[in-house]
């Protein structure tokens, strides 16, 4: 298994695509430090790295093979296939591969509960997508009603009190 090694894969992949390679890189940062700060095992933290680095692997494709449609819904169709052939090459368990697909797969399902890894994930990647955007109040209030982990509300509120 080599976390190094997938990511550059996934950078390269991506072609320098400015956007897709800085929030890519910056989700990865975050959950990393997420991760080590909410004491994950290192297997779990490792399942989540990867996951961090894979959550948005289904855009490029979507976009090239389905007339520019990157929906949430025809990501999720092209999740397992992308995720496996990454996870693969990079030497990845095979026993890592479903789990790292769901978190991939469930990202945008704010829904989710019990999990602390999507919970992680999605955190870092609304926390990231918040200053990609600049967002409005809104988003500012659904982010502080889901967070869930000390990591991340400490993060949210110390960012929001900065950016007021």
């Amino acid at each position: 298994m080599n976390e190094s090694n997938l990511l550059f894969q996934v950078l390269c992949y991506e072609e320098g695509h400015i956007r897709r390679t800085q929030h890519i890189l910056k989700v990865y940062a975050l959950v990393k430090m997420m991760g080590e700060l909410e004491g994950l095992s290192l297997e779990q933290r490792q399942i989540l790295q990867a996951a961090s680095i894979l959550h948005d692997i289904g855009i490029k494709y979507c976009k090239e093979n389905f007339d520019g449609d990157a929906s949430i819904s025809r990501q999720k169709e092209v999740a397992c296939t992308l995720v496996s052939n990454f996870l693969l090459s990079s030497q990845y368990p095979r026993d890592y591969i479903p789990e790292i697909t769901k978190l991939v797969e469930e990202h945008h399902n704010y829904g989710s509960k019990n999990n602390t890894l999507l919970q992680i994930l999605i955190e870092a990647d609304l926390l990231i997508n918040y200053f990609e955007e600049n967002t409005n109040l809104e988003y500012v209030n659904f982010m502080q009603s889901f967070f869930q982990t000390n990591t991340g509300k400490e993060l949210l509120n110390k960012c929001l009190n900065y950016s007021n």
